[in-house]
């Protein structure tokens, strides 16, 4: 028998528990209705997004949402992207019901159309997943991702393997006084930034120079740094229209943080770019790097700069290298500039760049 002063703990322990347990189904079925009500409401939407099936887990202390084989549709006028991606696992109600995160690893596939030509891309990774963050009016405003074992093909041909890729985007607006904000000097206060990290960078696929591949490897070890954009853009669409509008109105790119570790050479620095009347990159850094010598040899090696250049240029990067105080490679703290499309480093003309064409 049990005692009579345990039957009150005992039936409040009860009552919570098949609270719980209703509350849970409820919002487990709520979810599975809601999506089914989003589906079903996208009719004259650019961005259109179905999938096979949805499900719902984790009961008594989680809410995933199992969604099989989702696939989307943006469409624009030039063209549309179509996306079909694997079965993705989907978390509600983190951080005040504002922050959903997602596991999706496996393949994800698109195709662009645009101007009666088709291309894809298939990137397949072995982990993938990441949070996005919502404001109160239900927008995206931030999103951030991790990639491990990341394959990607264009077109059907392998394009490069990585180890490990992360990224953290982000949007703000600024406030109604512009001084006090990162973009002041732009007529629009919108912002975005990109963080990203790649290493095990594989070049294997890439159509590089015999004596480049001997000097700095096959193998990007790391690159890094953050995009912020400076003044309205809306990165899907990058017409020649909407960059003349921002490029008028004073836009830019910002490169914070920047650092790129390939074999023996080290670059890390900062600077801006912007385009031309041509819509072509232009822009300046600053920048520390190390093993630069070795790159003047591969220059040399290769004819892309004349014995007397060389020479040239060895002598001015003496002048400017030190040894860090931390110890590492001796560093020049050397200019980089992008003009008329030519890539320099310092005194050093390091490659031509191709025409860009936005149309």
């Amino acid at each position: 028998m049990i005692q009579r002063k345990y039957l009150i703990p005992i039936g409040v322990v009860a009552l919570l528990v098949t609270v719980w347990t209703l509350g849970w189904f409820w919002f487990a079925r709520e979810i599975q209705t809601g999506l089914q009500a989003f589906a079903g409401q996208q009719d004259g939407r650019p961005v259109i997004v179905t999938w096979d099936g949805v499900r719902v887990s984790g009961y008594p202390n989680r809410l995933n949402t199992h969604i099989t084989r989702p696939r989307g549709t943006w469409s624009g006028p030039d063209g549309n992207i179509t996306w079909t991606g694997a079965d993705t696992i989907l978390g509600f109600f983190k951080d005040g019901g504002r922050t959903v995160s997602f596991r999706a690893p496996g393949a994800h596939d698109f195709t662009l159309r645009s101007a009666g030509s088709e291309h894809s891309m298939s990137a397949v990774s072995e982990g993938f997943g990441g949070r996005l963050v919502f404001d109160g009016k239900g927008q995206a405003t931030a999103l951030r991702g991790l990639a491990t074992g990341l394959n990607v093909a264009i077109d059907d041909k392998s394009a490069t393997m990585l180890d490990r890729a992360a990224f953290d985007w982000s949007q703000t607006l600024g406030g109604t006084d512009a001084s006090n904000t990162a973009d002041g000097l732009h007529p629009d206060s919108v912002g975005q930034s990109l963080t990203f990290s790649l290493s095990g960078v594989s070049l294997v696929t890439a159509q590089l120079d015999p004596i480049l591949v001997e000097t700095l490897g096959r193998e990007l070890d790391r690159l890094a740094g953050q995009l912020s954009v400076r003044g309205a853009l809306d990165p899907t669409d990058l017409s020649p229209d909407s960059l003349t509008r921002w490029r008028d109105a004073g836009g830019t790119l910002e490169l914070a943080n920047f650092s790129l570790v390939w074999g023996p050479l080290q670059i890390f620095g900062d600077g801006t770019l912007a385009v031309d009347d041509a819509l072509q990159p232009v822009g300046a850094f600053t920048a520390q790097i190390a093993g630069i010598d070795r790159l003047i040899n591969l220059l040399e090696q290769t004819g892309r700069m004349r014995p007397q250049q060389a020479a040239i240029a060895r002598i001015a990067l003496a002048v400017l290298t030190r040894a860090p105080a931390n110890g590492g490679p001796p560093q020049a703290r050397v200019p980089v500039s992008v003009q008329n499309r030519q890539l320099s480093i310092g005194p050093i003309p390091l490659l031509q760049l191709p025409v860009i064409d936005w149309n």
